[in-house]
């Protein structure tokens, strides 16, 4: 069966990785997408239509229908399916349909009957999601229908990428910000030396009226520079027009309460965040924190059988090189044996099935250990067989 849904490892890889590279946070999803999915509904002429975007571990549902977001493991959603081809995929009867039949969304008087869904394809090819639309009643929509919703579908996308780029230039304007100021900085210090010597020169009662005048000119040309610098300086003040998204170790807490708190307690599993509550409010961007956490909380809940214990804890340092993010991801789940350590030391990618029977695709951890390589940290992993799993992380902070 894994093989069956994971036929390339390293396109699927490439796969979940485009997808972080959006950096999302779905709980900011749905308002943004709200008219692009009633759209889509009114299109189809269907009860319901929802975007539905997959990552390593669960699929995340963007709807108009609901104010909280709705989320599932990836194997029991019928978009994973729909994201290994680059066509639509229609079930008339989803009762009747082997794969679905037993799944809760397709039981009883609230399940669906019809299903089509349309992937949500990037450039480069990689399926990121679906466009979906559902009834409780078998539909047939026309062929012009369909055209429409991949219109929609590509609208979707389109909105992503523009999200993306909007994200990385704001970045990159940020960092050329920060760098000018820097150097601003490293003027001033100077030019204050040279205009205090000036001063306390020009102050001095001297005969030689030429060297006066020689220092008085080294103030003057001083307080210009300082002048220049000090406007350089205002310019790239909290009034600047490109704002970064920023958060502090309280707003990150309860982000990944939100976004992880269903799946740990479908397992029954304690569930906690700790913060150095001395740092709790120093701020720092969240450019791609919420993909780094996601995925080793996601494998974390995997691997932790019901009843377990999964514990973060969240700190800033102030170290020579900067400053850090320092988190800890601690569980007392199945751990990873030598080897299989060993091989994701080597890069080879091997999938496993969680404590629940959860597909495993093998390819969080490789993932993560990317993104810590580009914010120029460090992750560390400690396991045994049977005695849990400790991941420790260093993000050197922008």
């Amino acid at each position: 069966m894994l093989n069956e849904i994971i036929e390339n490892d390293e396109a699927e890889y490439q796969r979940i990785k485009s997808l972080s590279k959006f950096d999302l946070d779905y709980n900011e999803l749905q308002e943004e997408f709200k008219s692009l999915v009633q759209l889509s509904a009114m299109i189809a002429g269907t009860e319901m239509s929802v975007i539905n975007l997959i990552d390593n571990y669960y699929q995340w549902t963007v709807t108009a229908f609901s104010s909280k977001l709705l989320q599932m493991p990836r194997e029991e959603s019928i978009c994973d399916r729909t994201i290994r081809t680059h066509e639509p995929l229609e079930i008339s009867d989803l009762e009747k349909d082997e794969r679905f039949k037993d799944r809760g969304f397709s039981k009883g008087d609230s399940g669906f009957n019809y299903y089509l869904g349309i992937p949500l394809t990037l450039e480069s090819g990689d399926n990121i999601g679906a466009l979906c639309v559902l009834d409780k009643n078998s539909k047939e929509i026309s062929d012009r229908d369909k055209s429409m919703l991949r219109l929609v579908a590509s609208e979707i996308v389109n909105k992503l990428e523009h999200k993306r780029k909007m994200d990385e230039t704001i970045f990159s304007l940020n960092k050329a910000i920060k760098t000018r100021n820097q150097v601003a900085h490293d003027v001033r210090g100077p030019i204050t030396g040279i205009t205090g010597l000036a001063e306390v020169a020009a102050s001095e009662d001297s005969s030689k009226e030429e060297m006066v005048q020689y220092f008085r000119l080294i103030k003057d040309s001083g307080n210009s520079v300082l002048e220049l610098t000090n406007d350089i300086l205002k310019s790239g003040l909290s009034n600047d027009p490109f704002q970064e998204k920023n958060i502090n170790l309280k707003q990150l807490k309860e982000k990944l309460l939100k976004l992880y708190r269903l799946p740990s307690k479908s397992k029954n599993i304690d569930f906690q965040i700790k913060i150095n509550p001395e740092k709790s409010n120093i701020i720092f961007s969240r450019r791609k924190l919420l993909s780094v956490f996601g995925n080793l909380i996601s494998n974390a809940i995997k691997f932790t059988p019901a009843n377990g214990k999964i514990t973060v804890d969240l700190d800033v340092l102030h170290l020579d090189k900067g400053k850090y993010l320092k988190f800890k991801i601690t569980d007392n789940g199945v751990g990873i044996s030598k080897e299989a350590l060993a091989e994701f030391k080597q890069d080879k990618l091997n999938s496993t099935r969680g404590t629940s029977g959860e597909e495993g695709f093998g390819l969080g951890l490789k993932l993560v250990r990317d993104m810590v390589t580009e914010f120029r940290g460090e992750m560390d992993i400690s396991s045994k067989e049977n005695a849990g799993t400790e991941i420790e992380v260093k993000l050197l902070l922008n």
